[in-house]
């Protein structure tokens, strides 16, 4: 074990243990557990986050939250039947597209050669590699993915679903149409651990960390210490700027010029007061200006 890993009590073999844990609730099975596993862990995570989002949309307590929403004369509170209709799209998405797409990415993994016994864990310094390829590899697949759906061609048969919600809510980040939903949310987070043939516990933790930005990211709350929803909202509410997550493809091909002239871009950092950004940079504020 290495001196920094000690210092930071992170023995490889605690990484191995929690692992064991889990793949002996799967019965040691790799089927099982990248099959059902990844169903169950990734529809707990999305629907455990949501239900915050959802109480909160629906009864608008605590009402001290409500002053971190992005567009705060919207959604108070949601409506029912648009509620409702959200959670059907992404229940079906979950199930009928999500079940028979894990079914083929197990199938990926095999081929791939991707690791699921606990033995076989990676180290964490080939973990953090991982990810920063993991992280690459979305942003190129979503900026496109999305981009290309903004196609005439496309908008109004498959992505105008999506856009029904100007501003959007936690639930909505899976409300879209199945093609949708697999080319430009499921392709893209499963890309980077199937090019980097990594372990699946380094799937799941990845899937947890894509699942819970982009419900945040479609909250419609810019929470404190929270990843900004900015960027996004901002897609919503205008349409043709802010397609990719990081913003970098955006700034490279100029989708967000927009977005770089309005106040939600000096809005768009992690807040670490309690002070609305709202609040911060107000309305009337335009980009070129000192905050």
């Amino acid at each position: 074990m290495d001196s920094e890993e000690q210092l930071a009590g992170l023995s490889p073999n605690v990484w191995m243990r929690q692992w064991d844990s889990v793949y002996e609730l799967f019965g040691r099975d790799a089927f099982f557990t990248s099959v059902v596993g990844t169903v169950v862990f990734t529809s707990a995570v999305f629907w455990l986050i949501n239900i915050f989002f959802i109480v909160l949309d629906v009864t608008g307590k605590p009402a001290v939250l409500l002053r971190y929403k992005v567009q705060p004369d919207k959604n108070r509170p949601v409506s029912s039947d648009s509620l409702l209709r959200a959670i059907r799209v992404a229940l079906f998405n979950q199930t009928v597209v999500g079940g028979p797409f894990v079914l083929c990415l197990y199938k990926a993994l095999v081929w791939r050669g991707c690791g699921f016994e606990p033995s076989s864990l990676p180290s964490y310094q080939r973990a953090l590699m991982e990810m920063v390829v993991f992280v690459a590899v979305e942003e190129i697949g979503f900026y496109y993915f999305h981009r290309l759906l903004h196609h005439p061609a496309l908008y109004k048969e498959i992505h105008k679903l999506h856009h029904e919600w100007t501003a959007p809510v936690g639930v909505v980040a899976i409300y879209a149409h199945p093609i949708e939903h697999v080319l430009a949310n499921l392709v893209p987070a499963v890309a980077g651990p199937l090019l980097m043939g990594a372990h699946v516990a380094m799937l799941w933790l990845w899937l947890g960390i894509v699942i819970v930005t982009t419900v945040i990211h479609h909250s419609g709350y810019h929470f404190p210490f929270m990843s900004s929803p900015e960027f996004h909202d901002f897609h919503h509410l205008k349409f043709n700027n802010c397609y990719g997550v990081l913003g970098l493809l955006d700034r490279l091909h100029g989708t967000d010029q927009l977005f770089r002239a309005s106040a939600s871009y000096h809005r768009h950092k992690v807040l670490f007061s309690l002070y609305p950004a709202s609040k911060l940079v107000p309305d009337r504020c335009q980009a070129g200006k000192t905050f």
